[in-house]
């Protein structure tokens, strides 16, 4: 049974705008890097988060269950280091970051956040493996930046919003919570009182 073209497929999804991130293993005294914006959080309870890694990938050579890792989210201003880690790189030399000890893996300095885990389990996903990750650890990168996001194929920034959000609609959290239940279905007859 054939489907869309691949190529078709990744325009289309594509637009699905996401954030880019620098997840990084350890290769012994050396730290493997790869950017990545397959990266979605699973669960709560327990804390996890996948991430895929490309079969092809150097990172893919380090994914055992156990093994530790950091998911790195970027800065707009780290555009550079997404393209460096992408493989998009070719000029010299090559830009400037550091990696440190972070517990038994490493953190990305300089990153808008840094997520550590641990490998729960890997996946079959095509020509990708999905990583299952379990959280041991979070990191605040420090003053607040904006993100650096992918969307249509490039990186982009935020927009700053046209107005602001009503509180009526955002959680304790600072997190919207505001949805609108939709259903195809016509409304229910209305029923009198005494039916």
């Amino acid at each position: 049974m054939s489907g869309p073209d691949p190529r078709a497929y990744r325009r289309t999804i594509g637009l699905f705008a996401t954030g880019v991130t620098v997840v990084a293993a350890s290769d012994g005294a050396a730290v493997v890097g790869m950017t990545a914006n397959a990266v979605c959080s699973v669960s709560l309870a327990p804390l996890l988060l996948l991430v895929c890694v490309g079969r092809t990938a150097r990172l893919a050579a380090h994914l055992a269950p156990g093994t530790p890792f950091s998911v790195n989210v970027l800065r707009t201003d780290q555009e550079v280091l997404a393209r460096y880690f992408a493989g998009g790189w070719r000029h010299l030399p090559r830009p400037e970051f550091r990696f440190e000890p972070w517990g038994a893996g490493h953190r990305l300095v300089g990153a808008l956040a840094s997520i550590r885990c641990t490998i729960d389990r890997c996946l079959d996903g095509g020509d990708h493996w999905i990583v299952l990750g379990r959280v041991t650890d979070l990191h605040d990168g420090g003053p607040p930046a904006d993100p650096l996001l992918f969307f249509a194929g490039r990186y982009r920034a935020l927009a700053p919003l046209a107005a602001e959000v009503p509180p009526e609609v955002v959680g304790p959290d600072g997190v919207s919570v505001y949805y609108e239940e939709w259903s195809a279905a016509p409304p229910a007859a209305p029923v009198e009182p005494g039916e």
